[in-house]
């Protein structure tokens, strides 16, 4: 190039160069962008007077009687040491304890669980795709509020989010970061179990697949089909366990994590399946998903939800393992952004993926207000009652798709009554644990399993028990006492409208 061209050209360069951001803009646009992001998926965490995720006001309260315990008083409740299935707790446990305020307590918690979730997932979707994954961000927001928030199961949940972010470490080959996965991984033990196994399958396979030729990868697909079906057969055979009378096949595409509070989320269902079996062929159509990775893990993924069982019971435990179906469906769901991540999503594509989570979002609103309202009814049952009485709610909604009546008496007992059903002492998955016979809880699984889904008969004589079970109009809480050789049952009340501003439950 000639000295005229260059000076020709010089201008245009130099003006290419001013045009472009000086690194410190950069960084504060990305800062905000984050900071942003994370303001807005913590809305419904501050929307409503008290957040609804079933087994939450379970936790709450449990919290509040272990500080109980552990501060000397009710006698028959004892607290033994546990590693996992306890990091969630002791979080309530420390917030209750200094704040003493449930809201205040609730609120930082969720919140807290709420973040590590959506950035954990974040971190780990963005390592997949190599860049920042903004394009799922709609959908992610829609897991961080489905239906495992909803069921309350925060210990899997805090996990899943800690899990994620060491699968993100380990996902590039870098040795350094790749080590910080162990202490990771080690924290996230103390939420929960399952999560740590999903996440070192990942890994694992991960590292087996960057060894071996892309022709060959098939065959390690197929050694993954087959472990999960020899698991399928052992836990069948050797293991008490319950499987879906029906094949899963919304789980194995997760859809099934935006049915929480009724009917009228097959809708969204149904708009989310054919935008994401769309984005699916557009990835295939980039890379086969015969040696593809990332869809191997996915469907894997997709074939365990199919494969292994609802429930399970082991014999360390009184209790079973339940809900495990819905649990899987959030792995499938989480590996499913990871394989559509890469995508440049289309204008049309962008637009369609809002619109379906902000109407999840409308949709939950509506219906969260409205069990608050339930609550509210409860709460004013329970104003009624001396200080210290043993109740035991009789509410449920069959509408529902996650039980968000179950434990809805829990944290309004707190500092005012017991929740005689209360199963979470009985389970022996928690450190709360009762001595057979005491007058705070239930201990038998059995006679809890029948209080909750069939009828239990009330016979002891040294406690004088009361019951919140729906008034003659089947829409508020009354509360009455129970008599010896009583029979007591769920009963129907009806909670949240059955479809977009139908209803008035909160009126």
């Amino acid at each position: 190039m000639t000295a005229l061209e260059t000076a020709k050209i010089a201008p245009f360069r130099k003006a290419t160069v001013e045009a472009q951001p000086a690194p410190r803009i950069v960084a504060r646009r990305r800062a905000a962008a984050y900071v942003a992001l994370a303001l807005l998926i913590s809305i419904p965490c501050f929307w409503q007077p008290h957040i609804q995720a079933d087994d939450l006001s379970s936790h709450l309260y449990n919290a509040w009687l272990v500080n109980q315990v552990q501060a000397g008083q009710l006698p028959g409740l004892y607290v033994v040491p546990q590693f996992t299935n306890v990091l969630f707790d002791r979080l309530l446990s420390f917030l209750l304890l200094k704040s003493g305020s449930v809201v205040f307590t609730e609120r930082v918690a969720v919140l807290i669980a709420v973040q590590i979730f959506f950035w954990g997932c974040f971190a780990f979707i963005s390592a997949v795709a190599r860049r920042r994954a903004w394009s799922v961000t709609p959908f992610l927001a829609l897991l961080t509020y489905g239906a495992v928030f909803r069921m309350g199961f925060f210990n899997f949940y805090i996990s899943i989010g800690i899990c994620a972010g060491a699968i993100a470490l380990a996902w590039r080959p870098r040795r350094q970061r790749r080590w910080l996965a162990i202490p990771l991984l080690g924290l996230a033990y103390t939420a929960h179990l399952i999560p740590c196994i999903w996440a070192i399958g990942v890994i694992g396979y991960r590292f087996l697949a960057r060894h071996l030729r892309p022709s060959h990868r098939l065959w390690l697909f197929a050694a993954g089909l087959l472990s999960l079906a020899c698991l399928a057969l052992f836990l069948g055979r050797f293991v008490a366990s319950r499987w879906a009378p029906s094949l899963p096949l919304d789980s194995s595409l997760g859809v099934d994590q935006v049915l929480t509070y009724g009917l009228k989320y097959k809708f969204v269902a149904a708009c989310l399946v054919p935008l994401w079996v769309l984005l699916l062929i557009r990835r295939c159509e980039i890379r086969s998903p015969l040696r593809d990775t990332m869809f191997q893990l996915w469907a894997l993924s997709a074939a365990t939800c199919v494969l292994m069982p609802m429930s399970i019971w082991l014999s360390s435990y009184t209790a079973g393992l339940t809900y495990i179906t819905i649990r899987l469906s959030l792995f499938s769901d989480i590996l499913l952004l990871a394989l559509i991540a890469p995508l440049r999503f289309t204008k049309l594509e962008n637009m369609v993926s809002v619109a379906i989570v902000s109407l999840f979002f409308s949709f939950a609103y509506v219906d969260e207000r409205a069990v608050n309202s339930v609550e509210q009814d409860v709460a004013a049952a329970i104003a009624t009652l001396p200080p210290g009485t043993r109740v035991v709610a009789e509410l449920k909604d069959s509408h529902l798709y996650v039980p968000a009546l179950e434990h809805l008496a829990d944290r309004e007992c707190i500092g005012r009554c017991f929740d005689f059903g209360n199963y979470e002492a009985a389970t022996t998955h928690f450190r709360l644990r009762a001595a057979p016979g005491n007058s705070y809880v239930m201990t038998d699984i059995d006679e809890i399993g029948q209080l909750e889904y069939s009828e239990y008969v009330w016979n002891r004589r040294d406690i004088d028990l009361v019951k919140l079970t729906p008034c003659i109009d089947g829409r508020h809480v009354c509360a009455s006492p129970v008599k010896p050789g009583e029979r007591l049952a769920q009963k129907q009340i009806d909670s949240v409208p059955k479809w977009w501003g139908g209803g008035d439950r909160w009126e």
